[in-house]
């Protein structure tokens, strides 16, 4: 689209469209000059789709006004949101330095990737502190400073999409399959943990060139994400596991509770694991150049032109285009060098235990999910399943119907769930009322599940909760009628 063009389609008080900076199904984005500040700034444009829907508009303005009041270097600052004639916008800084998706199509080294993970980790904790949850944390949203800075962008656009009337005119749960939580897949009630588990999805794509889950249809990727074990990393980042497992846990409680707890666990990890060796020697490397520039600027009260250039011209290899954070703090005494170099050394044959963070142990099942016709047998005498079975319904399922993770020991994990055990109860004693009595309460708290999905305009969660249901009851022909005609997964 050229200028004019712009121009004659967008006209919103205080502000000159420059050129268009790309379009998507939510909004345009232009670079503009706010006028009054003489700044420039990416201006994104609701679609009139959106525009036309009230209720969209009404938490847009609202949710927009809220993320403006955010203030963290690892967040795009918001500012002005409102509408003119009908048109909705939003004024953000302009980043110059493009998205992490467009960063994807090159080669990214380890520390790299551990930098991005760390800048959205930070700016989460501190979103998370006031109050606001993005719920679509993914590469498109992830933006570059001009010095390497990550920051993340459209915190208020993805908590306005998430109302009835927007999820029924997606005809999905709100986020990005590729990276959504289970929770968020099955509609639940969502909190900063799911965008850690977001940030977990997006880590492991980075660090092996795919996504953790994989379809071509949507739907079942969102099923994956409920379903399928924690995928594993290849064996030359394998020792990042423990961090992609604490992110991408199944259940909220067993993840990290906040993006500076999962910053720690990073540092700890890079300075404990052997293969962070490098890492650290770099580390030192940088710290050594500093220390040498801060004597020659001292030593040198007045040095001469070609004094100071030589200088830094010696030290350019060594000097990072980025001065980073890391668990590598760039600038303090040798001295802490030393002692953390020794804390290391006495440490080494130590495994790594993460302090305050809770600990979450390694899926036994790292391979592929086990077809349904070789599921493991699982041990132990009738009463002692039915036992096991019903403590985990009457955790999941309290008398008011009500339950503060949908399905928790009920369908997952495999191999140890209730549907499961009352199944294999059934192979033992094949009349066993009280299995035949725990699936059909299974079956009716994933059907009202369902339904409540469905009335809240979520089709995926409907469809989810319904295929949970029916797991334990196949035959029930409300639930096959609920995931087959009323809210069928997208085609």
């Amino acid at each position: 689209m050229s200028v004019t063009q712009v121009l004659k389609s967008v006209d919103i008080p205080g502000y000159r469209i420059l050129r268009s900076l790309g379009e998507g199904g939510m909004a345009s984005v232009y670079l503009a000059l706010q006028e009054s500040l003489d700044r420039e700034v990416a201006l994104k444009v609701m679609s009139p789709t959106l525009a036309a829907n009230a209720e969209f508009t009404d938490r847009f303005l609202k949710e927009g006004r809220l993320t403006a009041k955010l203030s963290h270097p690892n967040l795009v600052t918001v500012y002005d949101i409102g509408q003119h004639d009908g048109v909705y916008y939003l004024a953000q800084e302009f980043i110059p330095g493009g998205t992490l998706r467009e960063h994807m199509d090159k080669s990214m080294s380890v520390p790299a990737i551990l930098d991005v993970a760390r800048d959205v980790a930070l700016g989460l904790a501190y979103a998370h502190e006031k109050g606001v949850v993005h719920r679509d944390v993914k590469p498109g949203n992830v933006l570059f400073r001009a010095n390497g800075t990550a920051v993340l962008a459209d915190f208020g656009i993805a908590k306005a999409m998430n109302s009835n009337t927007m999820a029924t005119q997606a005809g999905n749960s709100i986020g990005t399959p590729h990276y959504m939580s289970p929770e968020q897949a099955r509609a639940e009630k969502v909190d900063g943990r799911s965008d850690l588990y977001s940030l977990g999805a997006m880590m492991f794509e980075l660090l092996t060139g795919g996504p953790p889950y994989d379809s071509s249809d949507p739907y079942t990727i969102a099923l994956m994400h409920v379903t399928h074990p924690i995928p594993r990393l290849p064996q030359k980042v394998a020792w990042l596991q423990p961090l992609i497992d604490q992110l991408m846990a199944k259940l909220p409680e067993a993840r990290f509770r906040t993006g500076d707890e999962f910053v720690a666990a990073c540092d700890k990890l890079i300075a404990t694991a052997p293969e962070a060796k490098a890492m650290r020697d770099a580390q030192s490397t940088r710290k050594r150049t500093a220390a040498r520039l801060a004597v020659v600027a001292v030593d040198q009260a007045a040095p001469t032109q070609r004094g100071l250039a030589v200088e830094t011209e010696a030290a350019g290899a060594a000097l990072p285009t980025r001065t980073r954070p890391w668990v590598w703090v760039l600038v303090g005494p040798l001295l802490l060098v030393v002692a953390v170099a020794g804390w290391a050394l006495l440490r080494r044959s130590t495994p790594l235990v993460v302090t305050d963070v809770p600990a979450v142990p390694v899926p036994a099942e790292v391979a592929e999910p086990t077809p349904v016709d070789m599921a493991p047998v699982i041990e132990g005498d009738i009463d002692s399943l039915l036992a096991k079975a019903n403590a985990y319904v009457r955790e999941a399922i309290v008398p008011s119907g009500e339950s503060t993770v949908v399905g928790r020991k009920l369908s997952s994990p495999p191999g140890d769930n209730a549907i499961e055990i009352y199944q294999q109860v059934l192979r033992l004693d094949p009349q066993n009322d009280a299995a035949r009595s725990g699936l059909a309460r299974i079956a009716d708290f994933y059907e009202s599940k369902a339904r409540a999905a469905l009335d809240r305009g979520s089709v995926t969660g409907c469809n989810l909760l319904a295929e949970s249901g029916l797991l334990a009851e196949p035959e029930r022909a409300s639930l096959q009628a609920l995931r087959e005609r009323e809210c069928p997964p997208p085609r």
